[in-house]
């Protein structure tokens, strides 16, 4: 797969999806990111990152410049075009501890009406098992289409040292519940020389959140 010919759009520009976007940019995807908000989607057109994550807001400027970056409040426009749709929101978690996926929900439904052909939607912010099957649900509830893939590849980022932990991963977990989606994420992630574990969508978001208890745990026993 040429990541020059390759377009992708990232919906959700906060932490992880300021991150994603900007490094698909540097590893030579042409990608646009989507903002809602006008005024913060032309901020981000200025380089200015929605939040402190070192080097960030200079990787922004530097691809940016370059012509491999946008960011638009245009989401009809930026998914028609792209051929790979990431869904990238920071999930947040409510006062009872439970996590809101009213958004997720949400963008999943409106890029369902824009999906160009043959496009695979990339499901990275963390969710709870059996939320990537609602999400092709909902989208092939919308569009029959039986070539929409869907595939999950949670995120691996850290405060402070994200674009690190993007760009030099010790690993990639790719979930999907087809040999053909799994092959098209298994190219579009081969620019990056990590060893690419592949499993099916259930089995990827639960590879997250089993990460993340390793690591407590073991922050807990030090």
């Amino acid at each position: 797969m040429n990541p020059v010919n390759t377009k992708v759009c990232v919906v959700g520009i906060w932490h992880l999806g300021a991150v994603t976007s900007a490094c698909l940019a540097e590893l030579g995807y042409s990608v646009v990111g989507v903002e809602s908000n006008p005024e913060k989607a032309k901020k981000l057109n200025e380089g200015v990152a929605p939040l402190f994550e070192p080097g960030l807001s200079e990787l922004m400027r530097k691809n940016l410049g370059q012509g491999r970056l946008l960011y638009t409040s245009d989401l009809p426009g930026a998914v028609k075009q792209a051929q790979f749709v990431f869904l990238a929101f920071d999930t947040p978690v409510n006062d009872d501890d439970e996590v809101e996926l009213l958004e997720v929900y949400k963008a999943a439904l409106d890029i369902s009406q824009w999906l160009a052909e043959d496009a695979t939607v990339i499901v990275s912010s963390q969710v709870p098992v059996g939320t990537c099957e609602h999400i092709a649900s909902a989208i092939r509830d919308f569009d029959s289409r039986q070539n929409v893939h869907i595939g999950c590849v949670p995120e691996n980022l850290r405060l402070g040292k994200a674009i690190e932990c993007f760009l030099k991963p010790a690993m990639i977990v790719i979930g999907a519940d087809d040999e053909a989606t799994l092959d098209r994420l298994q190219q579009f992630y081969s620019v990056l020389p990590a060893p690419k574990l592949l499993m099916n969508l259930r089995t990827a978001e639960m590879t997250k959140h089993a990460l993340n208890a390793f690591l407590a745990t073991s922050v807990s026993f030090i």
